[in-house]
């Protein structure tokens, strides 16, 4: 349950000079900002009074006292980013994964903000985390490897890293021991400097640990403790800086262009190469300049088409001694005959006189939407398209302008602020998904208390759970599906897949499930975390069959829905054809073979596979990532060298054990037994990757694995 802290205020900001300056007038509070400012490329600074061990989510509106009973339609930009102690900062870079997005505030006209006290941590001890690889005042150029560490005495942690209050991409490699009563994560980070512009960057990380894991029944409370590393000041320093791309996904079959912008250290000779996944270049561009625009239509040299897919933006520069340009000059590169803009990111780096840098991928910020009313509230009246800081770095190439300035304006004061991070550089999009979740939140540590259904006899008589005949279920809330959530929503948009929707609580409904009413039979992709149960007796509203429930909350009340009142499967190009169930015993093997005898499987024939679990399944936030990084990917892997590589796209149904296996390796938590993943489905669809895949034939399999064995 969110617990507010504090009273509530409101900040008014007024910016002069493109927030060169800032005017600062509040009320008076116990809690307030501290600081709000603008960087070089238009993000929004944040500071606050906070307090030790609070736990603070991040709203933003682009209006205010906007809705018809005059209050203000709030969005959460952030959620769970802990205090630095007496004063906190954070990054406004928009949040891309939201549906819609909430875009880089340079974007915006206005912003509101208001920054929520949501609770303090509940363990008795916070995670210690430190950053291992690097040093205050470290000169960091390219690519490099950054290592976390995080160390608490509960059953589970995990690490973020942050660059200036900005959150970075899931890691690449996780790594968890147990020592008696020591539990011990490190996380390997990969880190593109040439994202950002040169100069003075704090780098710091995150740690969060758990009591224990939320998932099965009567399970108690979980508690969460967060700690903050110490901030490392590093500079960043390279011949190709600030990297940017227009579009969060770009489609040339709808007349996008993706524009792929960089600003240069020195006046340089300049190469643009496009690479395909199979590092083939399809397209090679030249010129020379402080800067560089390129606006790709999506064709590849001599105008070839390009199939949709994930592209490399290769940037390779040379100093050649000319002049530094102060009034625009070449540098732009045409309006682009031949490339729509994917982009994806891996590493090549040097630097000095040359630099070769291959985009990473965007480390776009997590988030989902949350409620609460206002602790505080900062209004930014924006105009920051023409950022300052940022002049005479070139002229434009031509095309359309994202931020609306005309070309002869861009001429004079530069290329538009680098969207830091940059959009996701797809080409094309590769299909879409949905996701909703049920935190079971709105009574607090109470949990979820709700009564089992009816059998269907008519005689007041209850179906008894996993062997239970109380009529009661009782569990504590599922604290950890947030992370979760964005953990899949970020890996799934750096693949090309487009979010459609991201529902928690009450935003979906249980009518929203049942029947050919499902919100997932839209999308190609679904995914639904919830608590899940097995039934040990008879269900006579559904043909006697034993079968699965899953309680679904409105408010504070539950409700039970029947596995037979799903109906999963779409037609046509947006149809669902891959739908999990991320909750405990939702492919239960016994309950599922009787459903299947009494002909009720939510299957329906445009269905290839439905994904869950054939017994217990804890929380995990690392599963979620690791998921669909293995469906799109593989397993990453780091040389000696300090190259990337990736063991390649693996079956659904192979990532989806796998992520299990390495999600819960080296946990401290015992789990008593051993945890099997299932996956049911047409048996010509066993071996579908996301991009390939086979039409349903009608015949069913049913496979089970251990994930985790005690």
């Amino acid at each position: 349950m969110k617990t507010l802290q504090g009273k509530s205020w409101i900040l008014s900001v007024i910016t002069a000079s493109v927030l060169a300056s800032v005017a600062l007038a509040q009320a008076q509070s116990s809690f307030q900002f501290t600081g709000v400012s603008a960087t070089q490329e238009g993000a929004i600074k944040l500071s606050w009074q906070s307090q030790s061990s609070a736990v603070y989510e991040v709203d933003e509106a682009d209006a205010f006292n906007t809705n018809s009973d005059g209050t203000t339609q709030w969005n959460t930009l952030y959620t769970d980013y802990p205090s630095q102690g007496t004063n906190t900062f954070w990054l406004d870079t928009g949040n891309y994964r939201l549906t819609p997005a909430i875009v880089h505030p340079k974007y915006s006209p206005m912003r509101f903000y208001r920054v929520v006290n949501v609770g303090f941590d509940t363990t008795p001890d916070e995670p210690t985390v430190a950053i291992e690889s690097l040093t205050n005042g470290s000169v960091l150029t390219g690519g490099i490897i950054i290592t976390v560490q995080g160390v608490t005495d509960q059953v589970d942690i995990k690490t973020k890293l942050y660059v200036d209050g900005q959150e970075m991409s899931p890691a690449l490699l996780t790594t968890n021991a147990v020592n008696g009563t020591t539990n011990t994560v490190q996380e390997t980070y990969l880190l593109n400097t040439c994202e950002w512009l040169n100069g003075a960057h704090i780098l710091f990380a995150t740690a969060e640990c758990q009591s224990g894991f939320s998932g099965p029944m009567n399970q108690p409370a979980v508690g969460i403790g967060h700690g903050v590393s110490p901030f490392i000041t590093t500079t960043f320093s390279n011949l190709v800086t600030g990297i940017s791309f227009s579009q969060p996904f770009f489609d040339p079959a709808s007349g996008q262009i993706q524009q792929v912008s960089a600003i240069f250290s020195a006046n340089v000779d300049w190469t643009l190469q496009i690479q395909d996944i199979n590092t083939n270049t399809v397209l090679t561009v030249t010129n020379y300049g402080g800067s560089m625009q390129y606006n790709w239509n999506g064709t590849g040299n001599g105008g070839t088409n390009l199939p949709t897919g994930i592209y490399h933006y290769v940037i390779s520069a040379v100093t050649n001694g000319l002049a530094y340009p102060t009034g625009g000059g070449p540098g732009g590169g045409g309006s682009g005959d031949g490339l729509p803009s994917p982009s994806f990111a891996s590493s090549l780096y040097s630097s000095a006189v040359s630099d070769t840098i291959e985009v990473d991928y965007p480390p776009l910020p997590p988030g989902m939407t949350n409620d609460g009313p206002t602790n505080a509230t900062i209004t930014v009246p924006r105009g920051l398209n023409a950022a300052s800081g940022l002049t005479s770095f070139g002229s434009r190439s031509g095309g359309a302008s994202p931020d609306g300035l005309s070309d002869n304006i861009l001429a004079q004061i530069g290329p538009p602020a680098p969207v830091q991070p940059p959009t996701a550089p797809i080409r094309g999009i590769a299909g879409s998904f949905g996701i909703a979740y049920d935190t079971y939140s709105a009574n607090g540590t109470n949990g979820i208390n709700v009564n089992a259904p009816d059998n269907g006899l008519g005689i007041g008589q209850h179906i008894h759970m996993e062997g239970d005949n109380a009529s009661m279920y009782n569990s504590g809330p599922l604290l950890d599906y947030v992370p979760e959530a964005n953990n899949f929503v970020s890996s799934m948009e750096d693949g090309g897949w487009i979010s459609s929707f991201v529902e928690r609580d009450d935003q979906f409904s249980i009518g929203n499930l049942r029947g050919g009413g499902t919100i997932f039979n839209n999308v190609n992709f679904g995914v639904l975390m919830t608590h899940g149960d097995y039934g040990t007796s008879l269900d006579y509203t559904a043909n006697q069959c034993k079968q699965m429930y899953f309680p679904i909350t409105s408010g504070t009340s539950s409700q039970y829905i029947r596995m037979s009142e799903m109906n999963f499967g779409g037609s046509g190009s947006n149809g669902l054809e891959w739908m999990a169930l991320v909750s405990c015993f939702s492919l239960y093997q016994n309950n599922w073979s009787s459903m299947q005898n009494a002909g009720i499987t939510p299957i329906n024939g445009n269905l290839h596979l439905l994904i869950g679990a054939n017994t217990f399944i804890y929380t995990s936030p690392n599963l979620m990532g690791l998921w669909p990084a293995y469906m799109l990917t593989g397993k990453a892997t780091i040389g000696t060298n300090g190259q990337v590589t990736f063991s390649g796209p693996m079956t659904i149904q192979a990532a989806w054990y796998q992520a299990g296996t390495d999600a819960y390796a080296g946990s401290k938590q015992n789990y008593g037994q051993a945890m099997e993943f299932a996956v049911a489905g047409d048996t010509a669809c066993s071996g579908d990757y996301l991009k390939t895949n086979s039409t349903p034939t009608g015949t069913k399999y049913y496979d089970h694995h251990v994930v985790y064995t005690p």
